[in-house]
């Protein structure tokens, strides 16, 4: 498991194959997926990580990216998790308030950098990814790539969105 919670995608399939209802393999490997630029095997494990757990927020978030990655939208969706999920707090709501177009940039890069120290680089590096990765979707090329280096900046290299922001810098995405 180990492994898997390090983002390698075969052995996230070794932990399926061997415990099929392991929730968190599930949603690691569409991770490992989104990291290896496989928007389509991602979609498909956060789909079927928020149809299992629908409270589920990184599985609700996710899908939304890697379905925009595709041309493709969980928007409606993730607008109805988010009106039931009441008892989210602002942070990391705001990310998903982003890709709905309800939040824009300084909010969501105020509300992480609002975070208590011991989080807070954490939560810059995955607010400046976002950021970044929406950037990136409307269009806007030369903003995806500073808020995608502001990520890298954090230093939080044991954070998700810094090796996501580090592949995309490599240009291998």
């Amino acid at each position: 498991m180990d492994a898997c919670l390090s983002f390698d995608r075969t052995a996230c399939d070794g932990v399926l194959k061997a415990e099929p209802d392991n929730l968190t393999a599930l949603f690691m490997r569409g991770l490992s997926a989104e990291l290896a630029g496989d928007d389509a095997a991602a979609l498909k494990d956060f789909d079927a990580t928020a149809t299992i757990e629908p409270r589920h927020f990184g599985a609700q978030l996710w899908r939304q990216v890697a379905a925009a990655g595709l041309n493709d939208t969980r928007a409606e969706a993730l607008a109805a998790y988010l009106a039931k999920a009441q008892q989210l707090p602002p942070w990391p709501r705001v990310l998903a308030e982003l890709y709905l177009g309800r939040a824009d940039a300084a909010a969501v890069l105020h509300l992480a950098e609002s975070q208590p120290q011991n989080v807070r680089a954490e939560a810059i590096c995955a607010a400046e990814y976002h950021v970044g990765r929406y950037a990136r979707l409307k269009g806007d090329a030369a903003g995806a790539t500073a808020h995608f280096r502001n990520a890298l900046a954090t230093g939080a290299t044991h954070v998700f969105e810094y090796q996501a922001a580090k592949r995309v810098l490599n240009g291998a995405q």
